[in-house]
């Protein structure tokens, strides 16, 4: 970006709703809705900890070891949004 964060209807500028819905769904913060939805995040945080201190343990130092611990990283990451994000604008239901 070359200037301060675009705000209100000029970032929205040329989107369609669909869109918009999308970037929004990307891009802002979605705490949990309920106890269900947090205990959901912190069983995936435990699963991907788990995975990670077991390559630790288990996993020689080096190149491979450290690019399975940045996929953990990454799934991490991507598990959480697909938790917290709303679901996509016409995209399926359920976890496959």
């Amino acid at each position: 970006m070359t200037g301060p964060a675009q705000s209100g209807e000029d970032l929205y500028a040329g989107l369609d709703e669909r869109q918009r819905y999308e970037l929004d769904r990307r891009c802002d913060y979605h705490p949990p809705v309920d106890l269900a939805t947090a205990e959901a995040h912190q069983a995936w945080r435990r699963t991907i900890k788990g995975a990670m201190a077991q390559a630790m343990r288990s996993l020689p130092a080096g190149r491979e070891t450290s690019m399975v611990l940045s996929a953990l990283d990454d799934a991490l990451m991507y598990g959480n949004a697909a938790i917290a994000r709303p679901p996509m604008s016409g995209g399926r239901k359920g976890g496959h």
